[in-house]
């Protein structure tokens, strides 16, 4: 096995680290351990593409263009804004741009690589998704709640599961999106009869959809009901859908609660008035620059300046660097340009799974996973959390044919 490749599976096996592993600095950087290898991950491949466009023409594919058109905006939307930041704060939001742009060429990266190794891959992301819901079991047993760490900018979640993502949202999403992985191997097995590697994947399957239920988060149960709904069409099994949905929703309404509080209460109005509040300032803080934006990431300034935010730690809270919307935080960030431009960059990812449909199993898990994700990103910004893009674009990349 090669560099590359070695590099990569590393990179993917430490991924149930995420949050647990980020080193955070007092002006609101905070690195990885994922962003570490990453990095290294990138280095080798830049090296080694370099080499390759010397010898032989480099094809391009379908994710490129929407890519390269929409961190240019991003990157044009910080220029233009510069006499509003600092240089210490535009470092830092275009640091997010380099960050977003780095876990975005995941997708070219695997791409790239040949079938076997991509066989590797896909057990690889079964155990470190699996190791990911396994934490969050430990966590919800043992370490029940975040309140010791509300000083470094950490909800307190208590009684909710969050594993090492530290955000039940988060979490949430991420279940129902390895959910929809871990599905391809049970279907595959159900297929090859395999009854030993059908039960272990459904055992997984099984612990991972209780653990989307033990959130509590809403904008995850939504974001299950429509990637499983999603899923069952793709599949062309149409008669289970409604019997499917039907029973997700009983079970989240009926499922008793070990413990009852506010964050386990499904009915909860407090987030939900903070969430009106968040959607509210971003659209304020877009008709501030209604064109290009306030500059990508630099939206915790913006709340600051426009008195949006209240809070003495508005460098380091984590709820303040974005808000509870992914196309709100785009719009508010880039603009109309910019949101028109990540509307291209999300119809090629859906083009490139349609596309495949028929050629490979990863299609039908990307698009009933961006269904999901881009519903839930209306609740929670989901589609510029970097752990959550590590595994669209490995997904994407798997679902590109080589």
């Amino acid at each position: 096995m090669d560099i590359l490749k070695a590099l990569f599976l590393l990179f993917v096996l430490i991924f149930p680290i995420t949050e647990v592993g980020r080193i955070q600095f007092a002006n609101g950087v905070a690195v990885s351990i994922n962003d570490i290898f990453l990095f290294a991950v990138i280095v080798v491949w830049i090296i080694r593409y370099i080499y390759s466009a010397k010898n032989k023409k480099v094809k391009s594919n379908i994710l490129t263009k929407p890519a390269v058109v929409f961190l240019s905006i991003c990157f044009l939307s910080l220029i233009i804004n510069i006499p509003n930041l600092n240089l210490e704060k535009f470092l830092i939001s275009f640091s997010y741009l380099v960050r977003f742009s780095s876990y975005l060429l995941i997708y070219f990266i695997v791409k790239e690589f040949d079938k076997n190794f991509k066989s590797k891959l896909e057990y690889a992301l079964l155990f470190s998704g699996t190791a990911v819901v396994a934490i969050g079991y430990i966590q919800f047993f043992f370490y029940p709640s975040l309140r010791n760490l509300f000083y470094l900018g950490w909800d307190e979640h208590l009684y909710r599961m969050f594993s090492s993502f530290l955000d039940p949202n988060f979490a949430g999403a991420f279940f129902v999106l390895f959910f929809i992985f871990s599905l391809i191997f049970v279907y595959r097995f159900i297929q090859l009869r395999n009854l030993l590697k059908l039960f272990l994947t459904s055992i997984i399957s099984i612990f991972t959809f209780i653990a989307v239920y033990l959130t509590y988060s809403r904008s995850a149960f939504l974001m299950l009901i429509l990637s499983v709904c999603a899923y069952l069409f793709l599949l062309k099994k149409r008669k289970l859908i409604f019997f499917v949905a039907g029973a997700i929703i009983l079970l989240i309404f009926l499922a008793p609660k070990s413990f009852k509080t506010e964050g386990t209460d499904l009915f909860r109005i407090t987030s939900t008035y903070e969430r009106v509040g968040s959607v509210r300032a971003a659209i304020d803080i877009f008709g501030k620059s209604p064109v290009i934006g306030v500059g990508f990431n630099a939206y915790r300034y913006a709340l600051n300046k426009y008195e949006k935010m209240d809070n003495s730690f508005w460098q380091t809270t984590h709820s303040g660097g974005g808000t509870d919307n992914s196309f709100l935080f785009v719009l508010a960030t880039t603009g109309i340009i910019g949101l028109t431009s990540y509307f291209y960059l999300l119809y090629k990812i859906f083009k490139l799974g349609k596309e495949n449909l028929k050629k490979n199993k990863y299609s039908i898990a990307l698009v009933s996973i961006m269904i999901g994700l881009i519903i839930n990103s209306l609740f929670v910004n989901s589609l510029f959390f970097v752990f959550i893009l590590e595994w669209v674009f490995i997904i994407a990349g798997l679902t590109e044919s080589s």
